[in-house]
């Protein structure tokens, strides 16, 4: 009885002790950790401080340099010595009111001109005062910074300006006054840019960060910073570890001398209970891992391989298709008009969606395959043994018809349909990443081709794609060397053969002579997003000539310009417009604007808007090839439109083909009834204008009277005669 009194209290000792131990180690350490955060607080905030100071002294040091008597790009020539001082400034130039730079050091010719957003802030600022705004495409970094001090009271006047590159700021202020194995990063608040990083590890990121905001030109920037594991190693005091030590050692003695006693079931005890504790750990570790292997390789979604598991698969495939002669296929699917279900139904929807597509293609009878989800709404099937292109054309077939049946998801009726691209082997020397690749470029070939259909990848497209690459890579070099320029072909009043306008037709002549085709190269420009700027110059060199021509007399000629669908896409069209026309000095009810059906019919309601204003500034709304597209006689009611143009499809058979003359006699009596203006395209005979004369279409434009002609030359026409055409003898 009085040995087991002397266990019990042998081991309240030892609890005791172990209780005052952790407690000790746990207050000490709360203590050191308050320390470390503190310390870590500290040199955020004084990290902050320094940025502003080096701002600072930049703005103040650019003010001083130009209040000197300098002015225009004259200031410029103390670029060298403002550059080499205040080491941030990447540029400094001198922007006229225009917001062209006319100066700049370090010279930089690649542009001419400060972005759109930010001429629109130039008028705002006030004389003297210094503005700082983000550089856009000036800076080379989305953290540039612009700081603009205007100059308007003396001539030239204009902006002083210089380029601060934060980026370089960030790193010097970070390497000078930060402690080594110490992260630092700069992200934008609105949208999560990282705009600069200092980042060897994000191990403490989460526990150890301090974040603070930082208030920049309306923009908020977030400054986050932390400890790497050496650097909290370096901050973290011995004291605590040193006072576990100690206590566990004193509790390890004080148990060591009740084992000593015969406490042998407490020891075989807790024996156990360490065991099972460190067995249910590996146990646990052992599922994590295994967990963390099948993520690895699959969609969390789907269950489906993802796209690092079947690119390993595939290059395997391809190691073994060396041995043999079968070919491997790939099919890359994606859902059309996917992201409709997402907006309308809701992602949660769209996920359950996702999940039955993938189960109703691992239910089609491919044989051996592997299905992957690639991302979003895109999949991928792995055909290791196909023996034609045929199998592939047939099973992408069952894949549309598969995916054409409805779907029930939450009791909601959903049809969708897919686009499929396809790849084979061919030469057997490609790689995983080529295949996939080619079937990409299939699949978007298949969506162009209107989506719910299939398309192979061939070196016939791989072609056409890289001469596309290429063609838009010289005509962008076109429109930097201005080798873009204009012809004008006449349109006539086939009663008087009197040119009474031209159309204003674009024509690309490389430095050899050689004319690249429109049909070539404005589709590149509608799809790379070059035709907008191509647009406004075709406008404003238009209404340049046609003032030239009203200057020598010809006041009754009205131009005929062509506007592209994507000039809808710019917010500030209609100032555009009518900006070239008023810079010209020509009436804008002698310019005319040729719009497509297609374009009508795609987002009518704002295109209403725009029309009803060019007819409120006098401006003429004409149909260009009307016939052939979407042809639907609701817009002749609803829309402001001056005049049709006869499609030359209808005209270059008349008068022999029925069909043509029946649609032309058609054409032209809807326009009578609706008093629309009409000019026929295309007239290259006399048979074909006395055709269409008989019937009430007087105006035209041909070869028949004149070729599209470069301005000196329809110039030319224009003068002699009076601007009538000699009619052709012979």
């Amino acid at each position: 009885m009085r040995k087991s009194q002397r266990h019990r209290h042998a081991i309240r000792a030892g609890i005791l002790g172990v209780i005052i131990t952790l407690t000790m180690t746990f207050a000490l350490r709360i203590l050191d950790n308050q320390s470390v955060q503190q310390q870590l607080s500290q040199e955020l905030t004084q990290l902050q401080l320094e940025i502003r100071r080096e701002l600072q002294l930049h703005l103040f040091g650019f003010n001083w340099i130009t209040t000197n008597e300098a002015n225009g790009q004259d200031w410029l020539q103390q670029g060298p010595e403002i550059i080499d001082y205040y080491s941030h400034f990447q540029r400094v130039l001198w922007i006229n009111n225009d917001g062209l730079i006319t100066g700049s050091h370090p010279l930089y010719e690649e542009q001419t001109s400060v972005s759109e957003t930010t001429l629109s802030w130039l008028p705002r600022f006030n004389h003297g005062i210094r503005y700082l705004i983000p550089a856009d495409s000036l800076g080379q970094h989305p953290a540039d910074l612009l700081l603009v001090i205007p100059q308007q009271e003396r001539q030239p006047t204009g902006y002083y300006a210089a380029i601060l590159s934060m980026r370089q700021l960030f790193h010097f202020i970070s390497h000078t006054h930060l402690p080594a194995n110490t992260e630092f990063q700069v992200s934008r608040v609105d949208d999560d840019v990282i705009l600069f990083r200092q980042v060897n590890s994000q191990q403490l990121r989460e526990k150890w960060g301090h974040s603070q905001p930082f208030q920049l030109f309306g923009e908020t920037w977030q400054f986050e910073l932390w400890p790497s594991p050496q650097r909290l190693a370096q901050l973290q005091s011995n004291l605590p570890l040193i006072v576990l030590t100690s206590g566990l050692l004193v509790t390890c003695l004080l148990t060591f001398v009740l084992y000593l006693l015969g406490v042998s079931r407490v020891r075989e005890k807790m024996l156990q209970e360490a065991n099972r504790e460190l067995y249910d750990e590996i146990e646990e570790r052992e599922k994590v891992e295994q967990r963390i292997a099948y993520l690895a390789e699959h969609d969390s979604l789907t269950g489906l391989a993802n796209r690092n598991a079947i690119l390993a698969q595939l290059e395997q495939h391809l190691q073994i298709k060396r041995a043999n002669a079968k070919h491997i296929g790939v099919m890359m699917i994606d859902l059309d008009h996917f992201k409709e279900v997402n907006d309308t139904l809701g992602h949660n929807i769209g996920n359950l969606l996702l999940k039955q597509v993938a189960k109703r293609l691992s239910q089609l009878p491919a044989g051996p395959s592997v299905i992957a989800r690639l991302g979003g709404d895109e999949f991928a099937i792995l055909l290791p043994a196909v023996h034609s292109q045929y199998d592939l054309e047939k099973f992408a077939e069952e894949i549309i018809e598969a995916l054409d049946t409805h779907f029930d998801v939450e009791g909601y009726e959903i049809f969708v349909t897919c686009s499929v691209g396809i790849s084979m082997t061919q030469t057997g020397e490609e790689d995983g990443e080529t295949l996939m690749r080619h079937a990409d470029t299939a699949l978007h070939r298949a969506k162009q081709r209107g989506r719910n259909t299939w398309h192979v990848y061939s070196q016939e497209l791989h072609d056409e794609l890289s001469n596309r690459l290429e063609l838009s890579k010289r005509l962008r070099f076109a429109i930097e060397k201005e080798n873009l320029t204009l012809f004008y072909q006449p349109q006539v009043d086939m009663t008087t053969r009197k040119i009474i306008g031209v159309e204003v037709l674009l024509r690309w002549i490389e430095e050899d002579g050689t004319m690249i085709s429109p049909e070539q190269f404005i589709p590149i420009a509608e799809d790379s997003g070059l035709i907008i700027p191509i647009s406004e110059f075709v406008l404003q060199e238009a209404c340049r000539q046609l003032a030239k021509w009203r200057n020598m007399g010809l006041t009754d000629l009205r131009i005929s310009v062509n506007l592209s669908g994507r000039q809808f896409q710019v917010p500030d069209l209609t100032d555009q417009i009518l900006y070239a026309i008023r810079s010209a000095g020509v009436p804008t009810s002698y310019v005319e604007l040729e719009l497509t059906e297609q374009v009508l019919i795609e987002n009518s309601q704002s295109h209403t808007k725009f029309m009803q204003e060019m007819r409120d500034h006098g401006i003429t709304l004409a149909i260009d090839d009307f016939g052939v597209g979407y042809s639907s006689l609701s817009y002749l009611k609803h829309f402001p439109i001056n005049a049709l143009k006869i499609d030359r499809s209808f005209v270059k058979d008349l008068p022999d083909d029925k069909d043509d003359a029946t649609i032309t006699n058609t054409i032209i009596s809807l326009a009578h009834n609706l008093d629309i203006g009409l000019v026929a395209e295309g007239v290259e005979n006399q048979e074909q204008a006395d055709f269409l004369i008989e019937r009430g279409c007087t105006i035209a434009q041909g070869f028949f009277y004149s070729r599209p002609l470069p301005a000196d030359e329809i110039t030319q026409l224009l003068t002699q005669s009076n601007g009538v055409i000699p009619a052709k003898i012979g």
